[in-house]
């Protein structure tokens, strides 16, 4: 007991002394402090990023009207970095654009034809300002808006003149359009604060009403009927009271919000839940709607029948769905939010059925406005998956690259330290198998061979897990290191403390694990430390090729989808730098730490390279 308590003592005491050494060396004082550094973001990343890497579904399972998928999606494709709004030189606000157009007329068959009646501009109309034609005498004239010319916000590049004013302007007057455009550093934003209404004070406070008939309508927060037992709107309407010569009874919940940005969303979201409950059959509407405030324009999103009644249904409508687009136009995000705006989100339920007394519970409401910006590193392009948000992926990458990495390097090591003991040590047949055997995997061409492999394995069983990997990387790492070994053991047993250990009676399994092990010791921290950069890009080199297992997340899967996205010749390399670089630098500093840290250790275990103090 006391020879292993010594034992422990000295090998705590060799330690502290290696620790002291290294942290005297300003390279392996670099190495371990990016080590550490990586190695805590591997065990924080919960923490660091909360977002799945591979499934970034915005809070799985708490909204009811996405089954499949299970969520929305956590941001729009191809975001910037949100401090992109902190950039003095990338542009935020209108801008004011002039463009010109000359005016002739066709005549064909007696008709005149002007060509200027359709206006179409190079950028998005935020505004359109005024039009001025300036004729050929030199003398000009504004337009007047509505009576000579017009712009519909569906139209988002296009300005109309009426017929009659254009066909009396003379050749080549020029009619010059000033409008308001934009650009803008967009977030993500979610106009509800509290959808699923769990506040009452929330609700009292951000929600307002509209009805037809105020004294039909009884409109609270109710804290009980929601789905799943939680809070609701409760709308409860009168129809026994209804008087015949109503013509129309509906009414409208909305919550005012503010749009501040000169760059429309790129998508938007919204979704809610709704129930009846009534003594007869009735049929009642829901209509979701957005609208602006300042032109008093409503946009009509999509429409719900409600027939069934006590159980809850559960609808959304997307800004890239047929009825929105059929409602609004193609790009309704872009018609909606053309510039900064006064907005609200509203719902409107309507009682074709006007005699019946109805109560109608709503629940879940929510409209979500995809920016153009998302996190520290931006999303990606989203395909085939939603889009994810990169950073996430990178920090989850760091666990692939250290558990790859490290455990590669750790088995490896340890067979080549075992094979090598063997082989050096027994000498014969033996030797020569273990080294004819290690030469043979030393000549083939190691990267090629591993496509290979993991193409026909992906083939055979669908999937390459990381297992398979550091299997492989394990399998055809060993063979220099036990090289080294092996002459290192040919020298250590020609020396007397071998021999006298022999006479003294020690077998074999006794010389190698009390002698020759110690002595060749050393040598295993310094290629520990030097294998583990070959294992990291080894892996990220099969993940780039597309080799890799797809279900987790690597810095070498964030380059193999930047580069199946076609970015790179579509925009090139620095719009989207973001997405690219932060793996690349990645690699290379941790990388780099193992090579620090290996030097240092060479030169404090290396009797000839070891320093005097």
């Amino acid at each position: 007991m006391a020879t292993r308590k010594a034992r422990t003592a000295f090998a705590i005491k060799r330690f502290k002394k290696l620790v002291k050494e290294i942290s005297q060396s300003k390279r392996g004082t670099l190495g371990v402090t990016i080590i550490a550094f990586f190695v805590l973001l591997a065990i924080f990343a919960p923490v660091i990023a909360p977002y799945d890497p591979i499934n970034p579904w915005k809070d799985p399972g708490q909204y009811p009207a996405y089954d499949s998928p299970p969520g929305p999606k956590l941001a729009e494709k191809l975001c910037v970095p949100s401090w992109y709004e902190y950039i003095p030189w990338v542009h935020k606000g209108s801008i004011e654009l002039k463009e010109s157009f000359i005016s002739y007329v066709v005549v064909i068959d007696g008709q005149k034809f002007p060509n200027v009646t359709n206006l179409y501009l190079t950028q998005r109309i935020a505004k359109a300002q005024k039009i001025e034609a300036f004729f050929p005498n030199g003398s000009s004239r504004e337009l007047v808006p509505v009576e000579e010319w017009m712009h519909n916000p569906a139209d988002l590049r296009r300005v109309t003149l009426d017929w009659q004013t254009a066909e009396n302007l003379p050749d080549s007057t020029r009619v010059e359009v000033t409008y308001l455009t934009g650009t803008d550093i967009t977030k993500t934003m979610e106009v509800v604060t509290d959808y699923k209404f769990s506040s009452s004070e929330t609700f009292y406070s951000k929600w307002q009403n509209k009805t037809s008939h105020p004294e039909l309508f009884n409109i609270k927060h109710n804290s009980q009927e929601g789905f799943e037992s939680g809070g609701c709107i409760e709308i409860t309407y009168s129809g026994s009271e209804y008087n015949a010569s109503a013509s129309e009874v509906n009414t409208t919940v909305f919550v005012p919000f503010g749009y501040a940005h000169w760059a429309p969303p790129k998508s938007f979201a919204t979704h809610f839940s709704a129930r009846i409950e009534t003594t007869t059959k009735t049929n009642v509407t829901v209509t979701l709607w957005l609208r602006d405030e300042a032109l008093g324009k409503s946009f009509l999103l999509s429409t719900y029948p409600i027939t069934s009644k006590g159980t809850y249904f559960h609808y959304k409508a997307v800004s890239t769905g047929n009825e929105t687009k059929g409602n609004i136009g193609e790009y309704p995000e872009r018609i909606i939010f053309p510039r900064p705006a006064n907005m609200s989100f509203a719902l409107s339920v309507n009682f074709p059925n006007k005699e019946n007394d109805v109560t109608v519970y709503i629940d879940n409401v929510q409209c979500i406005l995809y920016g153009n910006s998302f996190g520290l590193l931006g999303t990606d392009n989203g395909s085939p998956f939603p889009p994810r948000d990169i950073f996430s992926t990178l920090v989850y990458g760091t666990r692939v690259s250290l558990v790859v990495g490290i455990l590669s390097a750790l088995f490896s090591t340890v067979i080549g330290l075992f094979l090598g003991l063997i082989s050096g040590y027994v000498g014969g047949t033996v030797d020569e198998t273990v080294m004819r055997f290690a030469d043979l995997l030393l000549v083939l061409p190691t990267l090629p061979l591993f496509i290979v492999l993991i193409a026909v394995m992906k083939s055979t069983y669908g999937l390459v897990s990381m297992w398979n990997i550091i299997i492989l990387l394990t399998f055809f790492g060993w063979m220099g290191f036990s090289r080294t070994v092996r002459s290192m053991v040919l020298s250590i047993r020609e020396r007397p403390f071998i021999e006298a250990a022999k006479a003294a009676g020690g077998g074999k399994f006794y010389i190698i694990t009390k002698h020759m092990i110690p002595n060749v010791f050393p040598l295993v921290y310094v290629t520990l430390a030097t294998s583990v950069p070959g294992a990291i890009v080894t892996e990220a080199s099969l993940s780039w090729l597309g080799l890799g297992d797809p279900s987790i997340p690597s810095w070498g899967k964030v380059l193999y989808d930047f580069n199946v996205s076609g970015i790179a010749v579509t925009k090139g390399l620095i719009e989207y730098w973001f997405w690219i670089f932060p793996p690349c630098l990645a690699i290379a500093i941790l990388a780099t730490a193992f090579i620090l840290l290996g030097f240092a250790l060479d030169e404090i275990l290396n009797p000839r390279l070891r320093q005097r103090r």
